[in-house]
């Protein structure tokens, strides 16, 4: 059995060095590290914390999104014996600045691409790479390597190393609060051997290997997570692959890429699956079919049902065999419905109190349905005279973090009182009954003490007293009801009421709805507590009964959502999308921030330029809750499924085009090359990025690559076009897939999608074409610095998530040569092109290749790039005029 947490990483390197240990998404690769790589980082990583001065004890804050930096943070900090302070990503703020008083955090380690709203005076550090920050001591001062040990990252890590042998079991490893509480907030402290108690025990429940890969849906901040998500299956030499979001696309897709066997989520996650593909099941299978399918499954081993029920396994990777639930009640029927398909759902029961796990259910399936199983491993499980399940083991925690008042009304002897009535059957197994005290748990996992609302509630001078209510929805979740007690009388406006105690609670604590209570007081007990177990679910047609729009409740999470994305200390109702800087390539980060922080459903292809802040507002306040499911911008019409044959074996087909080419030799008198030099030595991957003139532009380009020595581009050229233009140019626009390598790039709804297929196809030796306007753009509208000449910072992002050098060109004469815009144009068109031209010389201009800086912003990238563009369009200009006038004089002069 481990007695420190590093100490897994340590062992899993020795004994399955190139093992993967985790993946995630970064940039439009997947990226993986092995046990060997982990192990590595994490002693370089500590090496640098130590230099900020991270010690033995210190608290640090953790306020990361699920990724493979999030666990090497974490072993780099217990490696120093510091203590992790998970914090989740929507924490309230006000709990969160009392976290901050009570904890003392030496530092704020933060992942989400802005500074926390609740770190008002604590240092706040955004992640990194391991080895990518220059090592400095606490006083900032950079840490001198001595010749005999290396680098500052050395200097440092043998610093970390000294750390590490002060940690004993009995330290703490961190500290979890409860989620979201706006109260008191409590702070479970968990050591060492807590959690290594817990990676010893689980194997009897979770069985894994190294040939195990398991998908990593919640948070962190989560200890269920942490603990069977993170330490487990390390500790086992299994893969952890940590899904980007937690959209329906983007989960089907890691199972299905990644090949997952494994995935822990909350029941609700469960059930809203299982949903799913029980109607596409029934959707695809005639009646009788299904029937009879559904009545000869659960008679089957489930290797044989996932055989049996191959077409939905495909669509998920086919290998997924086994799901744990935790963090609230299971279903029975979301637990039959993933056993009848074949996958194993294994049940845990838990607390943060006990690091998480206290009982779960048997790995073969014996366990009876309704039952949480057996306690684990080391764990001991009564009754009081009361019925209340109390727990001992290794797992329980210290105490509460300076609390010893709540500590001694929990734990007496060893023993923590869970607050849950239990019963015990004769086997050993624990089935809940209910709870002894009043803790909501929603089925999403997150947990809601009614105190917390209804103090919020009470704070309105207009309400005398409340109770507040956990209301089941159809679809298996559940909001909260508030019964309200007026001070002064009905006439006030329950909604303003609800509303403006929305807007001091985190998003899961909101009310979806109120009502004033009938009587004078509510039901209460002999010590005057309130008799919840009597209060009836609320009746919509009762006259003072509510439904609160919870997204205008909330604290502003819309502008919340625009000014994170658009990089804007705030923003105003009047703004638009388009003049915060917003493109069609942020709609897709602002949709998924504006579904995580609002739930509901928004898609990218839902977003305009000139939506002003207030209009999204409105938009957001009428949109659907969501699903979690697919959507895709209906404007683009084309398959999600995008095709890459056409742009890597397909290139042979490239010879189509020659009509096209032989018209280019026809039409252009000559094709000027400037900067040829800039082109003798380019890296693997290139974006070659310009001014837009007109539909001659890319034959312009790829005979202009032909002089230079990047002529192995010529038919390597990758063109990300809109993906709404591609699919209304019907079969044409599959020829230019073919001919030319026209790529669409779907701007909406499967964009990431078709940004990773732009990215294999980089890997493939491919060069990527873009115009950075968005359209053709008359010259005079760059000379004039025209808004609408600008360069979209879109490739910027793409340079980032390629790791490409970007090769600027200033073109000219392609405008006169072909119409640019069709407004003014009255002659044929072939899907939409003009068919017109006029003979005469072309000019292109290349200059060196630029990089992304480190921490350049976007739109600064995309103004310089303009710039360089801009100038290398005046200089094709001018040759081009100069090649114009030597044609005319030599034809005079003949």
């Amino acid at each position: 059995m481990y007695t420190h947490l590093h100490e897994i990483i340590l062992d899993r390197a020795a004994r399955y060095p190139e093992a993967i240990a985790l993946g995630s998404q970064q940039g439009l690769a997947w990226k993986t590290v092995t046990s060997t790589q982990l192990r590595d980082a994490v002693d370089t990583l500590a090496g640098e914390l130590a230099a900020l001065g991270v010690t033995h004890g210190d608290r640090v804050v953790v306020w990361v999104p699920g990724a493979w930096r999030a666990p090497v943070f974490l072993f780099a900090l217990w490696k120093l014996g510091a203590i992790a302070v998970p914090f989740d990503r929507e924490m309230n703020p006000d709990a969160a600045e009392r976290i901050i008083a009570a904890v003392e955090p030496r530092l704020i380690i933060a992942g989400h691409g802005e500074r926390p709203p609740w770190a008002t005076n604590a240092q706040v550090e955004e992640w990194w790479d391991p080895g990518s920050r220059p090592a400095t001591a606490a006083s900032g001062e950079p840490v001198e390597a001595h010749p005999s040990t290396g680098s500052p990252q050395a200097v440092g890590a043998a610093l970390s190393t000294r750390h590490s042998a002060l940690v004993t079991p009995t330290d703490l490893a961190a500290i979890f609060f409860t989620s979201g509480t706006t109260g008191s907030p409590k702070g479970c402290m968990i050591t060492h051997a807590n959690l290594c108690s817990q990676v010893d025990a689980l194997g009897d429940n979770i069985p894994l290997d190294t040939e195990c890969r398991l998908a990593s849906i919640l948070p962190l901040s989560h200890l269920f997570e942490m603990t069977c998500g993170l330490l487990y299956p390390l500790a086992c030499g299994a893969a952890i692959h940590y899904v980007p979001s937690r959209r329906g696309p983007d989960i089907v897709r890691v199972l299905a890429e990644q090949r997952i066997t494994h995935m822990i989520g909350v029941p609700q996650l469960l059930t809203l699956m299982g949903n799913t593909l029980e109607q596409q099941l029934r959707a695809k299978l005639p009646a009788a079919v299904y029937r009879a399918l559904d009545s000869l499954a659960p008679r089957l081993p489930l290797a044989v049902r996932r055989r049996l029920f191959w077409p939905v396994h495909r669509k998920i990777g086919g290998q997924l065999r086994v799901m744990a639930a935790g963090g609230a009640a299971l279903p029975a029927d979301t637990q039959l419905r993933w056993e009848k398909l074949g996958v194993r759902v294994v049940q845990g029961y838990g607390a943060s109190e006990c690091s998480p796990v206290i009982a779960a259910s048997a790995a073969d399936g014996s366990t009876p349905i309704g039952a949480v199983g057996r306690p684990i491993r080391g764990v001991q499980v009564r009754l009081n005279s009361e019925g209340e399940l109390l727990v001992k083991g290794p797992n329980v925690m210290l105490g509460y973090w300076k609390d010893p008042v709540k500590t001694a009304e929990v734990l007496s002897d060893g023993w923590y009182a869970t607050g849950d009535l239990a019963e015990i059957d004769i086997q050993g197994n624990v089935r809940l009954s209910g709870r002894a005290k009043d803790l909501i748990v929603l089925p999403s996992g997150m947990k809601v003490w009614p105190q917390d609302v209804e103090d919020a509630l009470r704070a309105d001078e207009a309400v005398k007293d409340a109770t507040v209510m956990a209301v089941p929805s159809e679809a298996g979740g559940a909001t909260l009801h508030a019964y309200l007690i007026p001070a002064r009388g009905r006439s006030v406006d329950v909604g303003a009421i609800v509303a403006r105690a929305n807007g001091r609670l985190a998003q899961h604590q909101r009310l979806a709805s109120a009502a004033w209570w009938p009587d004078e007081d509510f039901p209460r007990t002999s010590t005057l507590k309130v008799r919840r177990h009597l209060l009836p679910l609320p009746d919509s047609t009762q006259e003072s009964s509510v439904k609160i729009d919870v997204t205008l409740a909330a604290d502003d999470p819309v502008g919340q959502a625009v000014a994170a994305i658009a990089r804007a200390v705030s923003v105003t109702g009047a703004q638009t999308l388009g003049e915060l800087g917003l493109d069609s390539l942020s709609f897709t980060e602002l949709a998924l921030a504006l579904e995580e922080k609002t739930g509901k459903a928004i898609g990218d292809g839902d977003l305009r330029g000139d939506m002003t802040v207030d209009e999204l507002r409105r938009f957001v306040s009428a949109a659907p809750e969501s699903s979690g499911g697919d959507r895709t911008g209906g404007a683009e019409g084309a398959s999600t499924e995008q095709p890459l044959w056409p742009y890597t074996w397909g290139r042979r087909l490239r010879f189509v085009g020659s009509p096209f080419d032989l018209l280019y030799t026809f039409a252009v008198t000559r094709t000027i090359v400037l900067g040829r030099e800039h082109l003798a030595d380019l890296p693997n991957h290139v974006i070659f990025a310009g001014t837009h003139r007109s539909f001659a532009d890319l034959p312009l380009i790829r005979h202009g690559l032909k002089q230079t020595a990047a002529r192995r581009f010529f038919n390597r050229l990758v063109v990300a076009a809109y993906a709404g233009g591609f699919a209304s140019a019907g079969v044409f626009a599959r020829y230019a897939q073919v001919a030319f390598g026209v790529y669409p790039l779907r701007q909406y709804g499967e964009r990431e999608a078709s940004l990773r297929g732009l990215a294999k196809l980089a890997g493939a030796g491919n060069a990527v074409l873009i115009f950075p306007q968005g359209e053709h753009t008359d010259p005079d509208r760059e000379i004039t610095n025209d808004p609408r000449a600008r360069f979209r910072p879109g490739v910027a992002h793409l340079a980032a998530a390629l790791d490409a050098a970007v090769v600027p060109f200033g073109l000219a004469g392609s405008e006169k040569l072909m119409p640019a815009h069709l407004e003014n144009y009255h002659g044929p068109t072939i899907a939409n092109i003009p068919v017109s031209i006029t003979r005469g010389p072309l000019a292109i201009a290349f200059d060196k290749p630029l990089r992304l800086e480190p921490g350049e912003d976007p739109h600064a990238f995309a103004a310089r790039l303009q710039e360089v563009c801009f100038a290398l369009a005046r200089r094709a200009e001018a040759a081009q005029t100069q090649a114009q006038n030597g044609s005319k004089q030599a034809a005079a002069g003949g």
